[in-house]
């Protein structure tokens, strides 16, 4: 009878252990990809940060441009120029021009 309660209390231990193993590992694979996991989104998130960047830099020079022609716009207006829409050429023969020569 006490062999079998050893053997009852030495099954019962390694099922403990192989439980305790079995629980750790599976806890550690879950760490490891949960890393994985957080490691690739802020991989993708700052690649995705360098691209806003680029393109904000882009429309702030765009901003830039565009507020330099507006002004130059409002400019023109005010010294009362306006704006042409047909151009005509007059054509005038090289005989007809006056010349200076002495």
């Amino acid at each position: 009878m006490a062999t079998k309660k050893k053997n009852n209390r030495s099954g019962i231990f390694f099922f403990s252990i192989i439980t305790t193993i079995a629980i750790l590992s599976g806890f550690y694979i879950y760490q490891i990809s949960e890393l994985s996991h957080t490691s690739y989104l802020a991989s993708k998130t700052e690649s995705e940060i360098k691209e806003l960047k680029k393109e904000n830099s882009g429309l702030k020079l765009s901003i830039s441009k565009n507020k330099n022609l507006i002004t130059l716009e409002e400019k023109v207006k005010e010294q009362g120029y306006e704006q042409v829409n047909k151009v005509n050429y007059m054509v005038i023969k090289d005989n007809n021009l006056a010349s200076n020569q002495r």
